[in-house]
């Protein structure tokens, strides 16, 4: 009896192991679908944008390339809120020049507005493509604001450049569920 309950109990490890562990195929759809949207990345190397998503740990549970474009704009909306944040941040600072802080509030607002931008109701409704552009164009008016008023930080350019490497990773994402043909 002994020997027959030890068979029985490693038959019982094995098929624990193997409805538990994903198979191969199972293991390589995040990394191939992060794949394919890096692949369509604009201003960002694949390479760094594979590093963004991969470090997020919702991206290793993706099964679809709707999943990725969520996951993708999740991060790109938490970024977004960030910057709205450090803008606000910004005009609570003593050695701010006076005649920066409107245009540091206004882009705090516009930051704001972007977040509306990146939600996810854009991929049912096949709009998330223009929905993202939208976002961009609050953020290109926030420079331009910036630019206007002579405002030189160089926290502000980094924080601008962090925020357009979210923004190329949701529109690349958004682009492939949109367009899967391409």
């Amino acid at each position: 009896m002994g020997s027959r309950n030890t068979v029985l109990f490693f038959a019982a490890i094995a098929l624990f192991a193997f409805l538990h562990f994903p198979s191969q195929t199972e293991a390589t759809i995040p990394t191939e679908l992060v794949s394919k949207v890096c692949a369509q990345t604009v201003n960002l190397s694949y390479e760094t944008c594979v590093k963004f998503l991969m470090a997020n740990p919702k991206s290793l549970l993706v099964n679809n390339l709707k999943a990725v474009a969520e996951n993708a704009l999740d991060m790109a909306r938490r970024e977004t809120d960030d910057t709205s944040s450090f803008f606000a941040a910004l005009l609570k600072r003593e050695d701010i020049n006076p005649a920066s802080k409107a245009a540091l509030e206004n882009c705090s607002s516009l930051f704001k507005q972007a977040v509306t931008f990146l939600n996810l109701n854009g991929l049912s409704g096949g709009t998330a493509t223009l929905d993202v552009h939208s976002a961009l164009d609050k953020a290109e008016e926030c420079k331009s604001e910036l630019s206007a008023a002579n405002v030189s930080i160089k926290s502000v350019a980094e924080k601008l450049e962090e925020w357009r490497n979210f923004y190329s990773i949701a529109s690349a994402a958004v682009r492939v569920v949109e367009n899967p043909e391409n």
